[in-house]
């Protein structure tokens, strides 16, 4: 289990709060992250990706509660998903559910979908920031596009400080891979 440093975290979401963009550990890869109103903040992460908006973002929450009013309320119904084991021979595997949007979640996370990614995490990290936050946030691994993702806090800060407001240390999650993402209506999967 990762070490979660209370200090950097209430850090962390403070410069958030001030439309920051920080990076931090995941369960797989580190991610860029900030809140999910932060029109300034989000379009920095797209700039520091190198990444075109219509692709849209990941959101990540530490709970039910924080994703509910990102999704139609027609399709609360749905958020069962997050209660769901849809491999089990990987229970653990971090999951992004694809869900029908609510009016709240602008393009620049979204993108052209009409859909938005929402993954419950466990990653202590993220679970601590979404908490203090008592908010998503948004989630998108730290690489400008085409370049591999990086796992290690050095090599955030190595490549990426200068345009960051802060870098959360810790650990990334035992994970190889990006998490699975399923579409929560047909439950096709998009990405394994």
């Amino acid at each position: 289990m990762a070490y979660v440093n209370d200090f950097q975290i209430k850090r962390a979401v403070n410069l958030m709060e001030q439309d920051g963009v920080i990076a931090y550990p995941t369960e797989a890869v580190f991610g860029l992250g900030c809140l999910p109103f932060s029109v300034e903040a989000i379009e920095r992460i797209l700039a520091i990706k190198k990444r075109p908006w219509h692709k849209g973002l990941i959101l990540v929450a530490s709970d039910i509660a924080q994703i509910e009013p990102f999704v139609d309320e027609n399709f609360h119904d749905l958020l069962v998903c997050f209660d769901e084991v849809p491999d089990p021979e990987e229970p653990d595997q971090p999951v992004t559910w694809l869900l029908p949007k609510s009016e709240l979640v602008l393009p620049l996370v979204c993108g052209e979908h009409p859909k938005i990614a929402i993954r419950l995490s466990k990653h202590p990290v993220v679970m601590a920031l979404c908490d203090e936050a008592q908010s998503v946030i948004v989630s998108t691994s730290a690489n400008r596009a085409g370049n591999p993702e990086m796992k290690r806090t050095e090599d955030v800060r190595n490549q990426m400080t200068h345009q960051l407001d802060m870098v959360v240390s810790g650990a990334v999650g035992g994970y190889d891979r990006p998490s699975k993402i399923i579409d929560a209506q047909t439950q096709k999967v998009l990405r394994a």
